[in-house]
């Protein structure tokens, strides 16, 4: 798939085989679809949650999918099926930075998704990440505020950082906003290897920080609240 601009599917059949294998020979009690992108194609998706389902296998999953690729139907297929959580990749609460870093994603929608998981009971963790292009504290601050109105049951911050050779590495560089090209130090995490116009790698850190201690005490109050 990544050297050209189609990729090949494995059947229904063949998928749900393997799980039935895994239940009957290690006796896993639920699976995870490590994909990143697992609900590209409605059809295909479709058919896969009643081969699932006609197995009786009635055990839990979670998938990683985008969150403009879901509708109402394909959640309440993928719920009927078993799907017990996912996970959507938001990255920012700025349009802006989102459609420089040509995620294509619209927000309006993903907040419309996210509704109708939390209707239906689907437990949902978001991934968010500071640093990308065009970066401000005031887009920074965006992104904490959307990442709290969203009150996910889970979510993870982290730093943009580069994999060598990716066309965001390549601008990086020509910019002189890759602070390093040591592998040891691209966690995402503990480190940041990227600056922005407008804000230094402490600068995020420092945003990370922050947007971590905000949703420990939104967690905090939520469970007040319970």
């Amino acid at each position: 798939m990544y050297g050209g601009s189609s990729y090949r599917t494995r059947s229904s059949k063949d998928i749900v085989d393997e799980i039935e294998s895994c239940v009957k020979t290690y006796g896993s009690r639920s699976f995870y679809f490590d994909d990143d992108t697992f609900n590209v194609g409605k059809t295909r998706i479709m058919d896969l949650c009643r081969e699932i389902k006609s197995r009786k296998l009635n055990l839990p999953w979670a998938i990683m999918a985008r969150a403009d690729q879901m509708d109402r139907e394909l959640l309440e297929t993928l719920k009927d099926a078993g799907l017990h959580a996912l996970k959507y990749g938001v990255e920012s609460g700025a349009q802006e930075i989102l459609d420089g870093a040509c995620k294509g994603l619209d927000l309006e929608k993903v907040g419309e998704t996210i509704k109708i998981t939390r209707e239906l009971g689907i437990q949902y963790h978001l991934t968010f990440m500071f640093g990308l292009p065009g970066e401000t504290e005031e887009t920074a601050r965006e992104t904490m505020a959307l990442a709290l109105d969203l009150d996910p049951d889970s979510l993870q911050f982290s730093i943009a950082t580069p994999f060598p050779g990716s066309r965001f590495y390549d601008m990086l560089l020509k910019s002189g906003h890759l602070l390093s090209t040591n592998p040891d130090e691209y966690d995402g995490y503990h480190n940041a290897v990227v600056r922005t116009e407008a804000l230094s790698h402490t600068d995020l850190l420092s945003l990370r920080n922050e947007a971590e201690n905000l949703w420990k005490e939104h967690c905090r109050q939520r469970r007040a609240r319970e």
